[in-house]
């Protein structure tokens, strides 16, 4: 998860527009009637978005929306575009949508959103999960079942594993709650705090079979702190976040930075007077530095 739009992202925005638009430049030139389009056909109209490009530069992912009429709704599939041919072919075929694409360091691996119909025993139904599949194709693995959704992922430096941000499970006395009167929400009280959790990829035998992987570990327990924006250290030992005391919109003033050791799970403010974007530095320091300073919040602290 980024706080920043990389060059590459950028070139690539430009090279779609070749690569899905080639074949509207052609029909340009094709003399036509000139008529306003019906509302029919002006929601059957596709646009291309979020580009990202492999590691070794020859490939593009990319997010195209469609409009499905069966289930009235639009959403969005992952395509495959060839950067010296122009060819490009869907990846994902499985119902509703899929998004959020981002490759693996090394470029083995596509990590992508769905709220696709989960395949996991026990997954909860119509919530967003973290799935990859392998760069060069094959079927894509469901890796999370969290109760309320994934929300973001970043993928470490080694690509062995990825840490992802969603709420915990509701607590039994919630649970309990919910089942004697009803699911209903306290303004300012009931807060789903977001959490870090450590994802591993999975594992193959000898025989090629996946093995699957361990439940997500919880990095970031507790009701202190609800995690905004993430990111990997640049040697993989720790991940830096932005977290402020709940989700609610009047508690933005509170946000600070942290980092998180993946090791032991150990929890460091780096600066409470620092607020809003922030990088990693010299990759052998793996140094954080802020690139937004705020004002001093220290006087601000006691408002609500």
């Amino acid at each position: 998860m980024r706080h920043f739009v990389p060059v590459a992202s950028l070139f690539a925005a430009t090279l779609l527009t070749g690569i899905a638009g080639g074949q509207t430049a052609v029909a340009a030139k094709t003399p036509t009637l000139a008529h306003t389009p019906t509302i029919d056909q002006s929601l059957e109209m596709f646009s291309v978005s979020s580009p990202k490009i492999s590691p070794d530069g020859r490939h593009v992912i990319y997010e195209q929306a469609r409009t499905n009429w069966e289930s009235n709704a639009f959403e969005t599939d992952l395509w495959l575009a060839n950067v010296a041919t122009g060819e490009r072919h869907l990846l994902t075929v499985a119902a509703k949508s899929s998004n959020s694409a981002e490759w693996s360091p090394d470029g083995r691996w596509i990590a992508f959103l769905s709220d696709r119909s989960a395949p996991l025993a026990g997954s909860p139904t119509d919530k967003t999960q973290l799935y990859v599949m392998p760069a060069d194709g094959g079927e894509a693995q469901q890796l999370t079942k969290m109760d309320k959704g994934v929300h973001g992922f970043d993928w470490a430096p080694d690509s062995s594993r990825i840490v992802i941000a969603g709420e915990a499970p509701d607590t039994k006395a919630m649970k309990d709650r919910k089942e004697s009167f009803g699911d209903y929400h306290v303004v300012h009280a009931d807060y789903e705090m977001t959490h870090l959790w450590l994802v591993d990829l999975p594992k193959t035998d000898a025989a090629g079979r996946t093995i699957a992987g361990p439940e997500p570990k919880l990095l970031t327990p507790g009701e202190t702190m609800s995690v905004g924006g993430f990111s990997f250290s640049p040697d993989g030992k720790r991940i830096a976040f932005s977290a402020q005391r709940d989700p609610d919109l009047i508690s933005g003033f509170s946000a600070d930075i942290y980092t998180v050791t993946v090791a032991d799970g150990a929890v460091m403010e780096e600066n409470e007077n620092w607020f809003g974007h922030y990088i990693w530095g010299d990759p052998l320091a793996a140094s954080l530095t802020p690139t937004v300073k705020a004002k001093d919040k220290t006087e601000e602290k006691g408002k609500p």
